[in-house]
């Protein structure tokens, strides 16, 4: 221009260019110098403090800028200057200088985008200090006037030339480049690149405070909820969408429109053009597929690790970010409101609160996998994993104070070598809590086993040795570094070639002292019930539900188990029942067997295993031994017994299963009644089961049969059912249950082989309709196990007919030929039984029908004692289905009972109440007793044959108390009948 234009004067000025430089340039060109005023100049430098967040607007630097200020203004009031690299930094330090309440101070912001107005007050004097933030490119273009004090930062926005594009290379934030480099490596370059450039310039959109409203509706066309960063690319996509179809001047009243910065857009572009520039001079290339939410968020995280936060509980709570700062998301963010757990703030600004801006939800996990060192572990609670065969652990992981991790399971072996070793012997090892096909572990649990087992069946605790020797014997073999179940295999697969037994204890590296040799025989593992060999367990621990002897029983085999033999325990417990037993009676009587321990030793040689109660026994060893003390089968206290002193009953299923368990055999065989009927359970699926039998064409049936129930040999019983119109073959679980059910299958078999006969049987059975009239009000059966219910006279008197013809007093039928030689035998004494019987139950049923009628025409209230026994005693004899559960023997006398009790009222009313309460006072002398024993006896299912007795005896002492003109079957009184209760053990 110079050239063609000779009368263009060019000036040059400046205070700090080589003037010689610029006159060779332009052609030698004269250099004029104008002197001006010098001043004497103080340097002092004050560095501020390290800080791993450093920069320019990092806490440091902003706090060493206010220390120089403070410093200064204690000199003199004069105007500073501050050098800053760029307008984020200013607008920063501004705000950091307001909050610094400085007195009768102005602050003057001065960059380019200011308007002219506002360039133009650091030239107008106020009044007050002026403290001007310029950039340090003011310091070569401009002289503020007045400025006294210089304070300088040390930065400055500094350009790189590139000689491959030819252009100067912007200077880029370390907190962005990182982001950049990982977009880079991760494949999400391309919106990376639009979001650094976002960073680095003043957001482009306007809130201009009296249009917030307007702005805010024109700029949710570019929100994202979970991310202000994608917020950045929506409004990219926007503008550089209409930047390339609008002119200047309507893509300048767009941005009016939308309420966005048209200068600043311009910068965001141009700034976008150079770090893609830059980007590619380095090699990299934009990626063509968006890279998805985390991969993007990944690369913002890596340069903002210190700006995270984590969401904290409770109202009005913010997050808690790096170094225990507390902060709030920012109100214009459109995270606001949605409060993500974790997220991630380009910047922290403090105005009335510290908030967070252009945030983005992130995942704890995230943060981690790229903080990398800056990361610290912190480990609690070690812990043996025995599934997994090593030591674990909590790990806690903390990034700048943040926890990123509360509480993470770990293998803690690679962490803690040594620590590890300790846990694994002691925890793994010694406590058996350990899993290997390792020959050695195998060995040297059952050695422990066989101890423990020894401990719990001879009740004491030092047999085992303590932990710590087991711990010596595994330090001792087990190298360093060895921690962990697989480390140990591998080191044994090695060291086995050399020593094969390493690992191997003998008996006397687990047992502290032998053991009596006796006791093997003293506490047995098996117990035999009935010629099956149950399994036994030992628990030693008091207050334990399990504390004591355990056995193991199938429910189907339940009901074979004597509650009796169940009160011997074991051989190795019996003499300490024995002494407890005895130690438990009441003064009177514990005072005839002193000293308790030695009677117990004798009555111990005396005594024999047996299903008989073990009162019962004991009571009549000890009346041998002294001379005739009896002891009343009620005196002993057995609910006294500790829990060890009482078999324990566990109930298994045919898978092994435990189904329950106790104390009390009685209770079980009521509760799994119906799965005790068969054994096992599956019965049908026997060789013998069969159903739908009209005749006996099948082999004979064992009395007894062996089954297997979870590796338990059991005893089986076969037996014939009746099923109404047919018989079945079952096998059942209880000999008792056996005899009954096959008598009452071969009634029924009988009664199918003689059909003609039966039907005439029913033609001809005199009285019949007169007689159910008679039974119709006859009690309810007491509760028995022989008892089913409510029974039908003619069915009850069909049954007792074939009975008496075929099977009373009879041998049992368990072959073909027995029952086809029994049924031509006797089928020919039908009638004859029939007759007898039908008469004989109309005798007693019509003398029943009278005396209770006589019972309920009787009003005197003074008979009302006399009258209650009577209806008492007429209840036991009569109700329904006696004709069947009475024994023939006891029924042949049932007319001399009724008889009795007719002539008993007659007397009552001729006027001997008197007489009759007086013999009532004598019965109930031995009654009372029976009767409590009789009705708990009942209330369990039991039939106590000795109880029975006693019965028999009591109906024939009323004959003799209120009819002896009737006279008895056998001399009877009440002393004799006291004197069989002694004999009889009760």
């Amino acid at each position: 221009m110079l050239k063609k234009r000779r009368d263009l004067k060019l000036i040059v000025t400046s205070a700090t260019i080589n003037p010689q430089k610029f006159s060779r340039h332009f052609s030698d060109a004269p250099v004029i110098e104008v002197s001006g005023r010098t001043w004497l100049v103080e340097v002092r430098y004050a560095p501020p403090e390290e800080d791993e967040d450093s920069g320019e607007r990092g806490d440091a630097t902003q706090q060493a800028i206010l220390n120089a200020v403070d410093e200064l203004s204690k000199e003199d009031r004069g105007d500073i200057l501050v050098f800053l690299s760029g307008e984020r930094e200013i607008r920063e330090t501004a705000e950091s200088l307001h909050r610094h309440r400085l007195q009768v101070t102005e602050v003057l912001p001065l960059y380019a985008r200011l308007s002219p107005a506002d360039q133009g007050r650091i030239f107008k004097p106020s009044g007050q200090r002026r403290i001007v933030l310029a950039t340090n490119v003011a310091e070569t273009s401009l002289t503020v006037p007045g400025i006294r004090h210089v304070i300088d930062t040390g930065f400055a926005r500094i350009s790189r030339y590139s000689h491959r594009s030819k252009i100067q290379r912007l200077p880029v934030d370390p907190r962005i480049a990182r982001m950049l480099l990982e977009a880079a490596h991760t494949h999400a370059l391309r919106e990376m690149l639009v979001i650094a450039a976002a960073l680095s310039v003043q957001d482009p959109r306007d809130r201009p405070m009296d249009k917030r409203q307007q702005a805010d509706e024109a700029h949710a066309l570019f929100v994202n909820e979970e991310s202000d960063f994608l917020g950045f690319l929506e409004l990219w996509k926007f503008v550089e969408e209409k930047r390339r179809h609008l002119t200047q001047r309507k893509f300048r009243r767009l941005c009016r429109e939308y309420f966005l910065s048209y200068t600043r857009i311009l910068e965001w572009h141009d700034i976008h053009r150079q770090l893609r520039a830059q980007m590619h001079d380095m090699g990299y290339r934009d990626n063509k597929e968006f890279p998805g939410y985390e991969t993007l968020h990944r690369a913002v995280l890596s340069g903002l690790l210190s700006h995270i936060g984590f969401k904290q509980t409770g109202k009005g709570k913010g997050y808690l970010g790096a170094r225990n700062s507390q902060f709030h998301l920012f109100p214009g963010s459109a995270l606001f409101g949605n409060n993500p757990k974790w997220l991630v703030a380009a910047e922290l600004v403090e105005t009335t609160k510290l908030y967070a801006r252009v945030c983005a939800r992130v995942q704890p996990e995230w943060i981690e996998s790229l903080a990398g060192h800056l990361v610290r572990h912190s480990y609690s609670g070690p812990h043996w994993q025995a599934k997994r065969g090593q030591v674990g652990a909590y790990e806690k992981v903390t990034l700048f104070g943040v926890v990123l991790v509360p509480r993470r399971r770990i293998n803690f072996g690679p962490i803690d070598p040594k620590q590890s070793r300790e846990i694994f012997i002691r925890y793994g090892l010694v406590q058996g809590d350990f899993h290997t096909r390792a020959p050695f572990w195998r060995h040297n649990r059952e050695l422990v086993e066989y101890v423990q087992d020894m401990e719990a069946r001879t009740r004491r605790l030092d047999l085992l040795v303590d932990e710590e020797r087991m711990y010596a014997f595994y330090d001792q073999r087990i190298p360093e570094g060895v921690y962990s179940k697989a480390q140990l295999e591998k080191w044994l697969r090695k060291a086995s070639r050399n020593k094969l037994r390493l690992l191997h204890m003998e008996l006397e590296d687990v047992m502290a002292r032998q053991s009596d040799a006796s006791a093997e025989a003293q506490f047995p593992k098996e117990l035999d019930i009935s010629g099956m060999r149950l399994p036994l367990e030992y628990h030693f621990e008091p207050g334990h539900e399990a504390d004591g002897v355990t056995l193991v029983v199938p429910a189907g085999a339940l009901k074979q188990v004597s509650p009796g033999r169940l009160d011997w325990l074991v051989p190795g417990l019996l003499e300490e029942k024995l002494v407890t037993l005895l130690k438990g009676l009441p003064k009177s009587l514990r005072k005839q067997f002193v000293p308790v321990p030695d009677y117990a030793a004798r009555a111990l040689q005396k005594l024999q295993v047996s299903d008989t109660p073990l009162v019962q026994a004991l009571g009549q060893a000890l009346k041998q031994l002294s001379g005739g003390t009896y002891v009343p089968e009620d005196a002993w206290n057995e609910a006294a017994l500790p829990d060890y002193l009482r078999m324990r009953v566990r109930v298994i299923d045919t898978e092994g299963q435990t189904l329950a368990a106790g104390r009390d055999i009685l209770s079980l065989q009521q509760r799994y009644a119906d799965r005790a009927e068969t054994l096992p359970p599956q019965a049908g699926t026997h060789e013998l089961a069969r159903q739908g039998l009209s005749r006996w064409d099948f082999a004979e049936l064992p009395e007894q049969v062996e089954t297997r129930n979870h590796g338990i040999t059991l005893t089986a019983y076969p037996a014939l059912v009746d099923e109404g119109d047919s018989v079945a073959i079952e096998v059942l679980g209880s000999e008792n249950e056996a005899r009954i059910a096959h008598r009452a299958g071969l009634r029924r078999l009988f009664m199918l082989a003689m059909p003609k006969e039966m039907r005439q049987l029913r033609k001809q059975l005199p009285g019949l309709q007169q007689m159910r009239l008679q039974y119709a009000k006859a009690a309810k059966p007491p509760v028995s196990p022989a008892v089913k219910g409510k029974q039908d006279l003619e069915s009850e008197l069909l049954a007792l007919i074939i009975d008496r013809t075929f099977l009373l007093d009879r041998p049992d039928i368990r072959d073909q030929k027995s029952f086809e030689a029994r049924l031509q035998q006797y089928s020919g004494d039908l009638s004859t039984h029939a007759a007898e019987i039908t008469r004989l139950a109309g005798d007693i049923l019509a003398a029943y029908q009278q005396v209770r009628k006589n019972l309920s025409s009787i009003t005197q209230i003074d008979w009302l004692a006399s009258t209650q026994d009577m209806q008492s005693q007429l209840d036991r004899l009569v109700y329904h289905g006696f004709l069947q559960q009475v024994p023939w023997e006891q029924l042949l006398q049932y007319p001399r009972y009724l008889r009795a009790l007719g002539h008993r009222l007659d007397k009552l009313r001729g006027g001997g109440a008197l007489r009759d309460q007086q013999r009532m006072n004598e019965l109930q002398a031995v009654h009372a007793d029976w009767l409590a024993r009789w009705q708990a006896a009942n209330g369990k299912s039991v039939v106590d044959q000795r109880l029975e007795e006693i019965r028999w005896m009591l109906e024939e002492l009323r004959v003799s108390l209120f009819a002896q003109e009737l006279k008895t079957a056998y001399p009877v009184s009440v002393k004799r009948i006291a004197r069989r209760w002694r004999e009889l053990g009760l």
